[in-house]
């Protein structure tokens, strides 16, 4: 890598067909690291969840699992999250909306219904595990895709192959 502060040492395509080689994540990650990309990126999920009242919803999931003892590890804990996650965010699955009824206002852990996030009054306070819905929220997607692109385009040259953009 060239430490110019003008030049992008890295060159990357943007198309989904070619793959990035382990020498091209590596420069990408260091660059990131350097420049502080990484903790930008960090910092916009982590507003987007906390804005959703995703975080508050997966601690309260996470508390009900360990406290009916429907997971006793932290193996089993993360297993049982990732599959919630998977069951209702994947490709197939429903993402939380921006437009969400129980999403978080972001003012003193309050949801627009009222109920208060993460207290044990919240919205997922008494539920079954099957009624959590740990969807990723559309707006976390959306502004984290936006941000890695960003970030991105800080520290690499980015070229679009038959890309309207």
């Amino acid at each position: 890598m060239t430490s110019s502060s003008n030049s992008k040492p890295i060159a990357l395509s943007s198309d989904p067909e070619t793959p990035l080689t382990l020498d091209q994540r590596n420069a990408i990650y260091s660059a990131l690291i350097s420049h502080g990309g990484l903790r930008n990126i960090e910092e916009a999920l982590k507003h987007e969840f906390q804005a959703s009242g995703y975080l508050d919803d997966l601690r309260t999931y996470t508390n009900h699992l360990l406290r009916t003892g429907q997971a006793t590890s932290i193996a089993e804990l993360q297993a049982k999250v990732l599959e919630k996650v998977r069951e209702h965010g994947g490709p197939n699955g429903t993402a939380r909306s921006a437009d969400s009824p129980e999403k978080s206002n972001g003012v003193n852990g309050t949801t627009t219904n009222g109920t208060t996030n993460g207290s044990g009054s919240s919205s997922n306070a008494h539920k079954d595990p099957e009624d959590y819905n740990l969807a990723i929220p559309r707006s976390a997607i959306v502004e984290g895709a936006r941000t890695v692109r960003r970030e991105l385009e800080k520290v690499a040259d980015i070229t679009s192959e038959g890309e309207d953009k």
